[in-house]
């Protein structure tokens, strides 16, 4: 299947980040990038630790201040009034619990909103391993020609290498969509099977064409296929029924279509657990 439409979008567009961001807009599931794992641990880790230094100062502050004669401090651990008008006072007041805690208030929601934004982050899912072959193959086609220069440029994985790529973590801003096991198997094995016809019927190297596949189609199949085995399973278990006359062999037969029934639960849906043992006990 040639991706010719894909062409004329990129078409205009420089090679580099221009093209690749273009590229990664009209296929939102090649949006992979590196989530900065340890990086953002270490920025954490950081801040935890400027957070505890400055807790402690104020836990020394505190104490001193509420053992001062001076002005209004004793009254600053019970009554907020007096430690909000320290900052207006201009008769030598010292104000400086009230700076430590308005600076700690900035510290903290900085903190809390990367700590936030961290554990969003490793919600997110890790790219599809063709999602991640195909923007491989992508830096690589005659549309980039590795155009990459700086110290991103293995982000993704090395030209010779490709399982080269970011060692701490990468991630799908949208990635493919996962459904039932048999869907995700057929939907995988077809890749090579399609890369080997191209291998045995190249075309013209002259024509440069990219290739890409889409799961939709598949997708479709496997439902229509679910739906007939669905239809038949239970006429099939009916008609054997009938037609075995021992009880003993009648209850093995049973138990057959029942395992036969969890497996294609199992193989052909999203089912859970519970759905299947709801299922098959009926």
């Amino acid at each position: 299947m040639t991706d010719t439409s894909e062409s004329k979008l990129l078409q205009g567009y420089v090679k580099g980040y221009p093209k690749l961001a273009r590229s990664m807009g009209i296929r939102p599931e090649s949006a992979i990038f590196r989530s900065f794992g340890a990086l953002n641990a270490k920025n954490l880790l950081y801040m935890q630790a400027e957070l505890t230094y400055l807790e402690e100062e104020l836990r020394d502050m505190e104490v001193a201040d509420h053992a001062s004669d001076e002005g209004e401090k004793a009254r600053y651990a019970s009554d907020w009034f007096w430690l909000e008008v320290s900052a207006e006072e201009r008769d030598g007041v010292d104000a400086s619990q009230l700076s430590l805690i308005l600076k700690i208030r900035e510290k903290l929601r900085e903190y809390n909103e990367t700590l936030y934004y961290q554990a969003e982050i490793y919600k997110l899912e890790p790219p599809d391993y063709f999602d991640l072959k195909d923007i491989q193959g992508f830096i690589r086609s005659p549309e980039m020609e590795l155009p990459l220069v700086g110290p991103d440029r293995n982000i993704w994985g090395k030209y010779n290498d490709p399982t080269a790529h970011a060692d701490d973590g990468l991630i799908a801003l949208c990635p493919r969509e996962r459904t039932d096991t048999f869907t995700t198997m057929l939907s995988d094995r077809l890749v090579h099977v399609f890369l080997f016809f191209k291998k045995l019927y190249p075309g013209k190297e002259s024509e440069k064409p990219m290739y890409f596949y889409r799961d939709d189609t598949i997708s479709a199949i496997t439902f229509w296929l679910t739906c007939f085995i669905a239809s038949i399973l239970p006429v099939m278990s009916i008609i054997a029924l009938v037609n075995i006359p021992s009880l003993v062999h009648r209850l093995a037969a049973i138990a057959v279509f029942n395992g036969i029934v969890s497996l294609c639960l199992r193989w052909f849906t999203e089912a859970r657990r519970t759905d299947v043992f709801a299922i098959t006990a009926v």
